[in-house]
């Protein structure tokens, strides 16, 4: 899978598990495209709201740079 390549995500593949990592990638994507007005604000406030609930900080820092 591609996120093997980036070394920072493969990191945090390892300590927080597949699931979760590409979990929170797909719901940062989400709220990327929200505020590039991409995706309705449902979804976007959804995703957000997800965000905060389940995805660690430290987690999100890393996702927000690697994803294109």
């Amino acid at each position: 899978m591609y996120y093997l390549a980036d070394e920072r995500l493969r990191a945090a593949v390892e300590k927080y598990g597949i699931e979760k990592a590409m979990a929170c990638r797909t719901l940062y994507q989400l709220v990327r495209l929200y505020k590039a007005g991409l995706v309705t604000e449902a979804v976007g406030k959804r995703a957000e709201a997800l965000i905060s609930d389940i995805c660690p900080k430290d987690l999100i820092d890393v996702i927000a740079q690697t994803t294109d």
